[in-house]
């Protein structure tokens, strides 16, 4: 019995942060920087795991068009959604 809730909190403990939302500060950063490509993104429509991959990108050393090509196909692909 013991064992069973310890792995319930234990896995609940480790899933919490990937259902979470997306920081504000980091969708709000996201938003700012993609609209230096062209970009224009509301930051609360940002998921979790849009908000990842793009600052990845955004912080990489791409090209300007590597970049907004990428950004573009983040923001369309439905398996960046949570």
């Amino acid at each position: 019995m013991f064992r069973l809730v310890l792995g319930s909190v234990l896995a609940a403990a480790i899933l919490a942060p990937a259902l979470a939302d997306p920081s504000p500060q980091l969708t709000n950063s996201v938003a700012q920087k993609l609209s230096v490509y062209g970009i224009r993104v509301k930051p609360e429509d940002l998921t979790t795991a849009q908000a990842a991959a793009l600052h990845l990108l955004l912080v990489s050393e791409n090209g300007y068009l590597n970049i907004r090509r990428k950004a573009r196909a983040i923001l369309r692909d439905p398996d960046d959604r949570d």
